[in-house]
């Protein structure tokens, strides 16, 4: 699988930037020496890298994390410039240059600014440019936040069609429980299936395993995995730990790809904010489930929240329990009077 990798989307967050004086500089010159072999022997790569709003702490000289959204929007757009001009200076180092690459969710649920994404990436490839991507939290308010770079890189690796995805951590990879608090956490070497993951894993510590958790890296793996994207989870801090494991090394956590979902159906799932649920009876939720049916209005029981046509909302059993979600074909004031079915069959993406 490794042998067949051409294009790698590598994800660097805070904790492997950060040190006490703000940018750990010898981290930025490592991961520009590795990506820059990882070019030279052929190689497409995509680097998806926090640190701004750090570089902004630390260019204001202060001594605490932003308190509001605002307050980290502003650290964001004093620190992107800094951080930028340290990749800049390091990857110049081996000849190449890079480009700034700023998202958010919107720019991802549009089908059409998916694909322009998609182009501008492949342009900076034909110009043997390495594309810098963070999220655009200088704009970024909730309805169109992406929320952690974790999750930014598995869609960005969903973007540009990626043929792996390193994300690069403080941790060997995945454990059974946090290892810095337990010396006797097992590694995860190969993962198959997200729900036996939860069962045998304690994800609950937070301490060494960035702001969202390693909870969180696992969701994003297993959304790339769903899209047909190997997914490496890894020690950053290993000596050129990316060229390591496309030589075939045994590093990390590997998630296996399964190919489940097509571009429509991971926008759907993972892109696309609900913008309301339907309820619906145990009649539809067998002819949905069991027989392939679409989703007819007369089986919407209770309709919550206020959609319009085009709009993707979740659509539960009577029980509560999400049964999948899927773009509607009317709004939600016209649905008791639509004539036709409420949701189509190749409209719905099930969990």
């Amino acid at each position: 699988m490794l042998r067949q990798v051409k294009r790698v989307v590598v994800k660097v967050g805070s904790q492997l930037l950060a040190e006490q004086n703000g940018l750990n500089r010898n981290f930025i010159a490592k991961i520009a020496e590795e990506l820059s072999i990882l070019k030279k022997e052929g190689n497409e790569v995509i680097l998806v890298s926090s640190g701004a709003v750090l570089a902004g702490i630390k260019v204001l000289n202060l001594s605490r994390k932003p308190k509001s959204l605002q307050e980290k929007q502003a650290l964001s757009a004093v620190g992107q410039p800094y951080l930028m001009a340290a990749y800049t200076e390091a990857f110049k180092k081996h000849g190449y240059n890079i480009a700034q690459v700023l998202l958010t969710a919107e720019d991802l649920r549009s089908k059409r600014r998916f694909t322009h994404a998609k182009d501008t990436f492949h342009a900076l490839s034909k110009l043997n440019v390495i594309p810098v991507v963070n999220e655009n939290d200088t704009v970024s308010v909730k309805e169109i936040k992406i929320g952690d770079n974790d999750n930014l890189a598995a869609h960005v690796s969903v973007v540009v069609e990626a043929d792996l995805l390193i994300m690069l951590t403080t941790t060997d990879g995945i454990f059974d429980r946090d290892p810095n608090t337990f010396p006797d956490a097992k590694k995860i070497d190969i993962v198959n299936d997200i729900s036996e993951l939860q069962l045998t894993c304690d994800f609950s510590g937070k301490s060494s395993f960035g702001t969202g958790g390693m909870w969180t890296k696992v969701e994003a793996a297993f959304k790339a995995a769903r899209k047909g994207i190997p997914v490496i989870i890894a020690n950053g801090r290993e000596e050129k730990i990316t060229v390591r494991i496309l030589k075939g090394e045994k590093r990390g956590t590997l998630f296996l790809p399964k190919k489940e979902l097509k571009a429509k159906a991971y926008r759907i799932l993972y892109l696309e904010k609900p913008k309301g649920k339907l309820i619906i009876d145990r009649g539809a939720a067998e002819a949905v489930i069991n027989k392939g049916k679409s989703l007819l209005p007369k089986g919407v029981k209770i309709i919550e929240g206020t959609f319009e046509k085009g709009d993707v909302v979740e659509v539960l059993d009577v029980n509560g329990k999400t049964l999948f979600k899927g773009i509607v074909r009317c709004s939600s004031r016209e649905l008791y009077s639509f004539d036709k079915e409420c949701i189509h069959r190749d409209d719905m993406v099930f969990l």
